[in-house]
């Protein structure tokens, strides 16, 4: 690792007069990323850092990982609930007309 930052502050240096064309984006991406600040236990960081490694991983890639999949897993929870709570709406209707149907008409003389 320092081998490679070595090399690259000095391949930087070398190139530090070389004017640079920078280029804006034309098309805003589809989906863009912000950056939020976590604060985490330093014990923690290092259990982080040794179950990225583990994985292959980056930390913040892994951290980006985990918390969309539970940020996924509250939406499916909450489409479970929408959907369950539709259910039984459908068959208290069901019930409410098949107890109507079984009432006589009331007279209306």
């Amino acid at each position: 690792m320092d081998d490679r930052l070595e090399q690259a502050a000095l391949d930087a240096e070398a190139a530090r007069d070389v004017d640079v064309e920078w280029k804006r984006h034309q098309v805003p991406p589809r989906n863009p990323s912000a950056v939020y600040s976590v604060r985490i236990p330093v014990d923690r960081i290092e259990q982080l850092r040794r179950v990225a490694e583990e994985r292959g991983m980056q930390p913040t890639a892994l951290m980006r990982t985990w918390v969309l999949a539970q940020l996924d897993a509250i939406d499916d929870e909450e489409r479970e609930r929408q959907q369950e709570w539709e259910r039984e709406v459908l068959l208290t209707m069901a019930r409410l007309k098949e107890l109507l149907d079984e009432q006589p008409l009331a007279d209306t003389a």
